[in-house]
């Protein structure tokens, strides 16, 4: 019989019970004076408690206390009115609610390799990881330096397989057989110089996309998804996945960062160069693809990560929604004609350089509409804005604006220059009217029903036609639609039904449809296996113009995900490049409620359109597929198939985790 010792996290509002491997307690408590550079289980706490408390971490819970923590804590501290150290003290321990963990030994060992265990977080546990993963072990994360649940798992599948039997603990003769101690040494990566096969910027194909899939895995943030072209974001992606693996920094994948990351680099993956004397397709790069991206931004047309130079699958889209305007042939293919329309699009030249408008100059400090219009502009290629669109030009907005620069091949000021202005689509000679407000009487982001119908069917009708059609469910594919026609309209394009915008589609102010009853709604099961964190982040922003309609039950990866219900598997959906919510599942009730959940790893064999399960069945498997920043769960609760309604009160009150 194993013991273990309960540890108690207060997680928003959500106290959550982490069992820790039975050993002897520490007197201290390591959650303060975290900082730059600590890693381990105590940084893992720290950042499942800034994630429920709303505070984002770029890269999600990995253990390591890098950069993006130390933003992510910088912040937090900042809107609790505390000190922005960016380390965690006594003060910042309390606001989130881990000042008074009680925590194992484990977390204390000082060094050796025998007696490590689970909860350990020491360099000399990235020796044991990298150790176990040259003796053919899988470990999901990598040598991340955090003796969790995966790593447990490996070292007792590696006792089992040596005859060493299956503690889970490193002892002697494990220690020996790892070659940690007795004459052997901890295994290393060989060499990491790039080699001829190594996969590097502008490379493209199925070894890149297996790249990306492992980065994805490990909780890494990959802008544009896994689409197999290795880009600006992927080279970025892979230099934080050899941060926190300790591998040299160089942002190409060579034989050391491949096998932490268990890919092959045997076969493709070859760049191939812009072609500026023809057609420009799929796969190609260079400075003819981003002067293309660039006429098509300007043309009105959103390219998912910008200008970056690399033709993937965002901008095969985006051209061929431009052909499509223009009443061409629809191949995603930038042919001739194709060409010429756009320049006939763009005056016939390139935009001027130096536009004086409302929005050059804009900068930290800056304040008011204008300011909005750019965080918008921001937030719809994808990138995380810290507070949203506030209309207040902060820290934040300086560091999502430098981030968008870089990304899009401009100069990396964090002002925004006539340059920035003219990609964002802001190059009027004034603030483009539309606030983004959306007054009473019109559709918003998530509703269902006859005020949304009107809204879509005005967009058809004025020819910005977008995938489902007038359904009456105002989800991502009609926010799309608004932003074109308001970019058309030369109205900011928020995607939201302002005003200005309810006036140019002929909409008139309609009674909001009535709030659904959800006092027959019981959950028999909690989704998730613990143990687990969730707040209530209930209309919480998102990029493009989205707001949050669910809750985010934060889980490590692979942690078993629960019918709430009994009921009938309605929709599956599998992960693709650019996917919202990724692997994901709708489980319906008879009266036609319906739970969706979303970012699974992977599904339960026999989870299908069309089987029944009871409450309590295993659904899947947590993870972090489509727009995702770590491993978690989203859910939603739409009452009899109609809008969505907040899940926390319903997930609150049979708190499993």
């Amino acid at each position: 019989m194993t013991f273990g010792v309960a540890l108690s996290v207060m997680a928003g509002n959500t106290i959550c019970n982490v069992v820790a491997p039975a050993v002897a307690e520490a007197k201290a408590n390591p959650i303060v004076g975290l900082r730059l550079g600590s890693r381990g289980e105590p940084v893992r706490l720290v950042q499942k408690a800034l994630m429920a408390k709303g505070a984002y971490v770029r890269g999600g819970v990995d253990g390591v206390y890098g950069p993006a923590t130390v933003s992510a804590v910088k912040s937090f501290q900042q809107v609790n009115g505390l000190q922005r150290t960016g380390s965690i003290d006594a003060a910042t321990a309390r606001m989130l609610d881990v000042s008074s963990v009680t925590v194992p030994s484990a977390w204390n060992y000082q060094g050796g390799f025998v007696g490590l265990r689970m909860g350990a977080g020491h360099d000399d546990v990235k020796a044991v990881q990298r150790a176990l993963m040259n003796a053919g072990m899988s470990l999901v994360g990598g040598a991340d330096g955090s003796f969790g649940t995966v790593t447990h798992n490996a070292l007792v599948t590696f006792q089992r397989r040596q005859g060493l039997g299956d503690t889970g603990v490193i002892d002697q003769a494990t220690a020996r057989s790892l070659g940690l101690i007795g004459g052997g040494s901890p295994a290393s990566p060989a060499s990491s110089a790039p080699s001829g096969n190594a996969l590097r910027q502008g490379a493209t194909g199925d070894q890149v996309r297996a790249v990306q899939q492992a980065i994805v895995r490990a909780g890494g943030y990959l802008l544009g998804g896994v689409d197999g072209v290795f880009g600006p974001g992927t080279a970025s992606a892979v230099r934080a996945y050899q941060i926190v693996n300790d591998l040299p920094v160089t942002g190409i994948v060579d034989t050391a960062t491949a096998r932490v990351m268990g890919v092959s680099l045997s076969g493709g993956g070859s760049p191939r160069p812009g072609n500026p004397g023809g057609s420009l397709q799929l796969g190609w790069r260079g400075d003819a693809v981003r002067n293309l991206q660039r006429a098509l931004i300007n043309a009105g047309v959103h390219v998912l990560g910008g200008a970056d130079g690399v033709f993937g699958p965002a901008t095969k889209s985006a051209v061929k929604s431009f052909q499509q305007r223009n009443g061409l042939p629809a191949t995603g293919v930038a042919d001739g004609a194709t060409l010429q329309a756009l320049k006939a699009s763009n005056g016939g030249s390139p935009a001027p350089s130096n536009p004086t408008n409302g929005y050059v100059g804009l900068k930290q400090g800056s304040a008011g509409a204008a300011v909005r219009a750019v965080q918008q502009a921001i937030m719809r290629t994808g990138l995380t804005l810290l507070g949203g669109a506030d209309g207040m030009f902060g820290p934040a907005t300086t560091s999502a604006l430098k981030l968008y620069q870089r990304t899009n091949g401009l100069g990396v000021t964090g002002v925004v220059d006539a340059a920035t202005a003219r990609v964002m689509g802001l190059a009027g000679s004034t603030p483009r009217p539309g606030d983004g407000h959306t007054p009473v009487g019109y559709p918003v982001y998530g509703e269902r029903g006859v005020r949304v119908l009107a809204l879509q069917t005005a967009l058809i009708s004025n020819r910005y036609s977008f995938a489902g059609g007038a359904d009456g469910s105002f989800g991502s594919a009609t926010t799309g639609a608004i932003i074109r026609f308001q970019q058309a309209r030369a109205i900011n394009p928020t995607g939201r039904v302002d005003e200005t915008t309810a006036r140019a589609l002929g909409l008139s102010p309609m009674a909001a449809p009535a709030p659904p009853d959800t006092s027959s709604i019981k959950l028999s099961s909690f989704p998730v296996e613990g143990p687990c964190w969730f707040g209530d982040s209930w209309y919480a922003p998102r990029g493009g113009g989205r707001v949050h309609l669910g809750v985010d039950i934060i889980a490590d990866h692979g942690k078993r995900i629960y019918a709430s219900v009994s009921g009938k598997i309605i929709s599956v959906v599998h992960d693709r490049p650019g996917s919202l919510s990724g692997n994901a599942v709708k489980l319906a009730m008879a009266d036609g409620t319906y739970f969706f959940y979303a970012h699974l790893s992977s599904f339960e064999n026999g989870i299908e359109v069309g089987t029944r399960v009871k409450a309590g069945a295993v659904l899947g498997r947590v993870g972090s597929t489509g727009n995702s920043a770590g491993p978690h769960l989203h859910l939603e609760v739409h009452p009899r198939g109609g809008v969505a309604v907040n899940p926390y009160p319903l997930v609150k009150a049979i708190d499993g985790c």
